[in-house]
């Protein structure tokens, strides 16, 4: 606005799709904003009529402010691919703002544009702009002070605002506005205006008052106490989602160095006692399961939310003991979402095997598991990694036998491996040549299994023509579900004419129109007549 442009914004708010860019600022790229302004009498050389001569002004500028382009998702289909386009053709400034600049959207983005890269400003900058916009608003602010409310604050510059604000609108003792902060009266009146601690704690921050427990009270009132168990409780709330799997990955380190400690010193009741300790902080987990589990199942009672924390606090106060405990490190991101992702992906794996084994093996996924997979790896291991050389057509025989494929053999079976067998031979460390004459063998063998067949494709045989479609007749009572087995044993075998039918048929669309009729109509004659004359006897 400062160079006299007219500002376009474009938001998070807002549509940027590929089809929304193209008609918001498809013309305002390569144009400008015409304006018509009327000059005054005095500069018009034609006024004898009192009227008012217009010239065209210069024209207007434009500029573009994209904000928020790493938060263009799945709802802005393709508008980050037009954005770049724009930018390449563009005769208007387009700013493009982010906050995430690792991401990806945004690394093919700044190959485009000049990077300007914006740090939080610190308190010392924030205090003088704060000392500054004070003394605009008819209030006098110690810079000492100023900083201190910076400092509080956590660098942020809307909060030193609003705590501006509100301390002009408190009346003070006299009854008027106060129009002064100094240092000693923000000390006595930080409570009312300081930003909550605990809305600049991340998520493993959070974790880590959590698990240690009332750690620094030793000594400490009532008042202390209770402000701490509260803190601990916020913090939960800090990620309610994760924040119970952060704390499973956690408070065992607590107790482990409650245990080791105890055990340095030599004194067998304190090892006990931390033993102990574990034991609640154990069972105090096993009732946060529970709790959670009613929390987000069926029923999903919400109401108990206030209760997980709670039972999430109580965790860490028994794994850090009376005095709290000390994490060692910096806490680990919960590894059960790691752990549940490679169960589902080998349930899947099961479920694949036991449909292809299910012709052959009656068995449901445990079974299979623990019964069959172990015996036919053996048998694979056997039959492969054999001393004299591997036995493909052997290999090839057993997986035709239970219905198994090339990727069941060689990738499957090696995700039901246990982590402690190291002994073991992989299939996917098989020779690359043993791997290549196994495939080649399978793929000129034809397989039966049913599985394979559905989900690999069966070959499209021809239409079967007149007689062949009706090869099991109906009875002369007229009952469908009633087969005549003489005359089903009489009918020909017609699977080596289909194969004539077929190379007809396509020669058949390389002739003209009038061909294809008639080549159609004696293929018809010839199929049907057996039909129709098995249909008359």
């Amino acid at each position: 606005k400062e160079s006299n442009r007219d500002v376009l914004e474009l938001n998070a708010s807002d549509a940027r799709s590929k089809k929304a860019l193209a008609e918001a600022l498809g013309d305002v790229t390569g144009s400008q904003v015409l304006r018509f302004e009327p000059a005054h009498p005095s500069d018009s050389k034609s006024n004898s009529n009192h009227k008012y001569k217009y010239k065209p002004p210069p024209p207007k500028r434009r500029c573009i402010i994209m904000d928020e382009v790493d938060g263009m998702g799945a709802g802005d289909r393709s508008g980050m691919a037009e954005l770049l386009q724009m930018i390449k053709h563009s005769k208007v400034p387009i700013i493009c703002i982010c906050n995430d600049r690792s991401s990806q959207k945004v690394r093919s983005l700044a190959q485009y544009c000049l990077d300007l890269k914006f740090r939080r400003p610190t308190k010392t900058i924030i205090a003088k702009r704060a000392v500054e916009i004070g003394r605009m608003e008819g209030m006098r602010v110690e810079p000492n002070a100023a900083e201190a409310v910076a400092e509080s604050c956590g660098n942020d510059i809307r909060q030193v605002l609003n705590c501006l604000q509100m301390w002009s609108c408190k009346k003070n003792d006299v009854g008027v506005g106060a129009s002064t902060m100094t240092y000693k009266d923000l000390k006595d009146r930080q409570m009312e205006i300081n930003k909550d601690e605990v809305l600049r704690v991340n998520i493993f921050d959070a974790c880590k008052i959590i698990v240690e427990g009332c750690r620094g009270l030793a000594g400490a009132d009532n008042k202390a106490v209770t402000g701490s168990l509260i803190k601990r409780t916020d913090a939960f709330f800090v990620d309610y989602m994760l924040m119970g799997l952060n704390v499973h990955q956690n408070y065992l380190k607590v107790s482990q160095g409650q245990f080791n400690d105890a055990k340095k010193k030599g004194d067998s009741d304190l090892e006990v006692r931390s033993l102990e300790q574990m034991h609640d902080a154990t069972l105090a987990m096993s009732d946060f399961g529970v709790c959670e589990e009613q929390l987000r199942g069926g029923d999903q009672n919400w109401a108990l939310l206030p209760l997980c924390s709670v039972l999430a606090v109580k965790v860490g106060h028994h794994a850090g003991g009376p005095n709290g405990g000390f994490l060692p490190g910096y806490p680990e991101f919960a590894g059960w979402l790691g752990k549940n992702s490679s169960r589902g992906k080998k349930m899947r794996l099961l479920q694949e095997l036991r449909h292809h084994m299910n012709y052959r093996v009656s068995a449901d996924a445990p079974e299979l598991r623990m019964t069959y997979i172990p015996i036919i790896r053996q048998q694979f291991e056997s039959l492969l990694f054999d001393k004299e050389g591997a036995k493909v057509k052997e290999s090839i025989d057993l997986m035709d036998e239970y219905g198994l494929d090339r990727d069941d053999v060689f990738e499957n079976l090696d995700e039901f491996l246990l982590a402690s067998a190291k002994d073991v031979n992989r299939f996917g460390d098989l020779n690359s040549n043993v791997k290549a004459a196994v495939t080649r063998v399978y793929n000129q063998t034809a397989h039966t299994s049913q599985a394979l067949v559905a989900e690999q494709g069966a070959g499209k045989g021809g239409r079967r023509k007149g007689g062949a479609a009706s090869s099991v007749d109906i009875v002369e009572g007229g009952e469908l579900d009633v087969v005549d087995d003489d005359k089903v044993a009489a009918v020909p075998d017609d699977d080596e004419g289909e194969d004539e039918d077929d190379l007809e048929e396509l020669k058949s669309l390389f002739k003209k129109k009038g061909g294809k009729r008639n080549s159609a109509a004696s293929k018809n004659g010839s199929g049907g007549g057996g039909g129709g004359k098995r249909a008359k006897k």
